[in-house]
């Protein structure tokens, strides 16, 4: 077991005309001074300006928004630019709900979805917001599920949801539904949770779904079971990659 750095650490990959900082750890008021000072003295040595990548930040919080924010100043001040190339769930909710996200800028994706397979199973974990502008990223992701029995969405690092986004992923359930793919999202984070609170709300209540969250849990065990029946018709397969063996259980959620 790993524990996460009580400090914040910076490595620098000096460029051409930039310089990369990629941070981790954690960047609070203790840290912040000298975390400036390393920032400031990267901005000076470059010929153009200094690209951060706060991926592997774990805490973030005013203070380190005010060390962003004030190197960026400086960074227009020399005629550089400071741009942000990646970060973590908890820097872009720090930049979103501050609002730091229009003055900064910003390159990282606002939206991408890590992917894992194991056999017949995919892992989905979104990353960021889900949004308009972002629905997209779900079609993408779609379109690699082929041979593709059940699909587990990790929503742990979706930080962010908005009712385009929503639409977009009960449409994207309801498209594996189509498809036989037992869908499941587990891992809500309080706001896209309240939204689909809220969505059930809008409905009288004797018209009223079954709730979105519920739903979307029936998907799975509706999908499983006609897999299941299909797999109970095909010939036995012995264990290999992706398939359950000895004392291993399928990956459904």
């Amino acid at each position: 077991m790993t524990s996460e750095p009580e400090h914040v650490a910076v490595v620098f990959e000096p460029g051409a005309q930039r310089v990369l900082a990629r941070l981790s750890g954690k960047i609070d008021m203790d840290e912040a001074a000298g975390l400036r000072q390393d920032l400031i003295a990267a901005l000076e040595g470059s010929s153009t300006g200094l690209d951060i990548d706060l991926a592997a930040v774990t805490f973030c919080d005013s203070s380190g928004l005010h060390v962003l924010l004030d190197v960026d100043q400086l960074a227009v001040q020399a005629g550089k630019t400071l741009v942000l190339t990646a970060f973590s769930p908890p820097v872009a909710r720090l930049l979103h709900l501050s609002g730091a996200e229009q003055v900064l800028t910003v390159r990282a994706p606002v939206l991408w979805v890590e992917h894992r397979r194991y056999g017949p199973t995919a892992h989905l974990t979104p990353v960021g917001r889900l949004g308009r502008s972002t629905a997209g990223v779900l079609e993408e992701a779609a379109a690699g599920l082929a041979g593709v029995d059940v699909v587990a969405c990790d929503m742990q690092k979706l930080i962010l949801l908005d009712v385009a986004g929503l639409d977009a992923l009960l449409a994207f359930a309801r498209r594996l539904e189509g498809r036989g793919i037992a869908f499941v999202a587990y891992n809500w984070q309080p706001q896209p949770r309240e939204l689909l609170d809220q969505a059930d709300q809008q409905y009288p209540p004797a018209e009223r779904p079954v709730q979105l969250r519920q739903w979307l849990r029936d998907l799975a065990a509706a999908a499983r079971t006609a897999g299941e029946a299909k797999a109970a018709e095909a010939p036995p397969a012995g264990p290999g990659p992706g398939r359950p063996g000895p004392g291993r259980a399928p990956l459904y959620v």
